[in-house]
C-alpha cells in the first residue's frame, strides 16, 4: 500500500525500507522488553509515558521531567518558554492542539503527518538557546513530542537514526516516512505482538515486575533504540 507524503517532503532513497524493515525484525528477535520494562531497573520503561501524568492538550513540569528520563535535559530558560505564559508557549500549545490524539502512526495521513512535524518544529524553537550560534535541540524535542502524542510520534534520537540508515540526510521527515512504513507492515506487527508476548512470559517466569507499553510504536522504538546502542 503507497502511504500519503506530505507536498514538498524528501523521497526515500532506494533500498531505505527494505533495510529499516530487515532492522526492524532483527532488533524485535532478541529485545528484551521485560529488562526495559522491568520497574526495578534503571531503564525509562512506561514510566516516560505516565509520569506525573499526561495532559493531551497542555505542556506542564511534569513533560519536562519524562524527558529527563531519556538523558536528555531542559535547561531552566527553555523550560519557562515553554511553561511560562508568552509567545513560545502559545504557538507550541497551538500546534499541540492541531495533532489529532487518537490517529495512530500506521493509520497516519500526510495531513497527519505534517501537523505533528510542525508540532516538533514550535517544541525546538522553544527549546533552542536564542544565544547560541547554532542551537538544534531536535532529540529533546522530538521526545517531548513523542510523549505528548504516543500514537503517532516515535521517540527520535541519533542512535536509531543511525541504524535506520539515515545518518546521511539527517532530515526527521525521512524517520517519521520509514517508522510508519514499519508500524504498517502487518509482519513487523506481528513481530511487535510476539515481542510482547515473550517479554510478558520471560517476566512472569522470572518473578519481574514490568509495567509494558501497550502502543505497538513504543515497543518498535524500544527495540531500535536497544538494538543500535549495542551494534555501535
Amino acid at each position: 500500500m503507497t502511504q500519503q507524503v506530505p507536498a514538498g517532503w524528501p523521497a526515500l532513497g532506494d533500498g531505505v525500507l527494505d533495510a529499516a524493515r530487515r532492522t526492524a525484525l532483527d532488533a524485535l528477535s532478541f529485545v528484551p522488553l521485560e529488562s526495559y520494562y522491568d520497574t526495578a531497573s534503571g531503564y525509562a520503561g512506561a514510566t516516560f509515558a505516565t509520569a506525573s501524568g499526561n495532559v493531551p492538550r497542555d505542556i506542564t513540569a511534569g513533560d519536562l521531567f519524562a524527558v529527563t528520563l531519556l538523558s536528555v535535559d531542559v535547561k531552566a530558560p527553555a523550560a519557562r518558554r515553554l511553561l511560562d505564559d508568552g509567545p513560545h508557549r502559545d504557538r507550541v500549545l497551538a500546534a499541540l492542539a492541531a495533532v489529532p490524539t487518537d490517529v495512530p502512526l500506521a493509520a497516519a495521513g500526510s495531513d497527519d503527518l505534517e501537523l505533528a512535524w510542525e508540532l516538533q518544529q514550535e517544541i525546538k524553537a522553544a527549546l533552542a538557546d536564542p544565544r547560541a550560534a547554532r542551537s538544534d535541540p531536535w532529540v529533546t524535542a522530538a521526545k517531548l513530542a513523542a510523549r505528548k502524542r504516543p500514537r503517532l510520534l516515535p521517540v527520535r534520537d541519533r542512535e536509531v537514526r543511525r541504524v535506520l540508515g539515515l545518518a546521511g540526510p539527517k532530515d526527521g521527515r525521512l524517520e517519521l516516512q520509514v517508522i510508519r512504513a514499519l508500524v504498517a507492515d502487518p509482519v513487523i506487527s506481528g513481530a511487535i505482538d510476539t515481542a510482547l508476548a515473550r517479554a510478558q512470559a520471560s517476566a512472569e517466569a522470572d518473578g519481574r515486575v514490568c509495567m509494558f507499553d501497550t502502543e505497538p510504536l513504543r515497543l518498535l522504538d524500544v527495540a531500535l533504540w536497544w538494538h543500535a546502542t549495542r551494534s555501535r
